[in-house]
């Protein structure tokens, strides 16, 4: 009776570990399955939260370009060149309900002078979005420029810089996106 009872035993062993392999596959399948579906989740999440903030550094420079270009071009009279006296000084412009002061920065003697102000009041956010905005003035005497192009004589060429920040803190996530315009 003995050798009976011992050759049932073995006879079920095999079948039972059998069955915990299968589970055990299949537990490794749905795990790495899973894990897979988290890993893409994740990146999608990342990659829309970067997308998010361009755009926001975007519309921030197209905030400083709009305010550069309506100083510039208000009453056909800009707020970019020399007062009465010929002086060139900083002047002060109001964008976006708040007053700014752009910084005259003197370069090339006086045919070339420039503007730089910035703007950090872009949304209600308390993580402020913010633009630096570069107003260049340059008359040429001759009839061709630096480039080799040919430009009217002591006519004023203006070229606006504007960078937009989705942050105005230097952080390891600041987007930086920029918008030229020359007429």
């Amino acid at each position: 009776m003995k050798k009976l009872f011992r050759k049932k035993i073995i006879r079920n062993l095999p079948q039972a570990g059998f069955t915990i392999l299968v589970a055990v596959v299949t537990a490794s399948i749905l795990l790495i399955i899973a894990m897979s579906i988290g890993g893409i989740a994740l990146k999608e999440q990342v990659l829309s939260g970067s997308g998010k903030e361009s755009q926001i550094a975007f519309y921030a420079a197209d905030t400083g370009m709009e305010c550069a270009l309506f100083w510039d071009m208000k009453g056909n009279v800009s707020a970019f060149v020399p007062d009465a006296s010929g002086n060139l000084q900083d002047q002060t412009i109001n964008c976006n309900g708040a007053p700014i002061t752009a910084k005259y920065l003197p370069i090339d003697g006086t045919s070339k002078y420039s503007y730089s102000f910035m703007e950090n009041n872009l949304t209600s956010d308390s993580n402020m979005a913010c633009a630096q905005v570069i107003v260049t003035k340059t008359k040429y005497s001759g009839t061709v420029d630096n480039d080799g192009n040919t430009v009217a004589p002591n006519k004023i060429y203006t070229t606006i810089n504007a960078y937009g920040y989705n942050t105005c803190a230097a952080s390891f996530n600041r987007m930086e996106r920029g918008i030229l315009a020359n007429y």
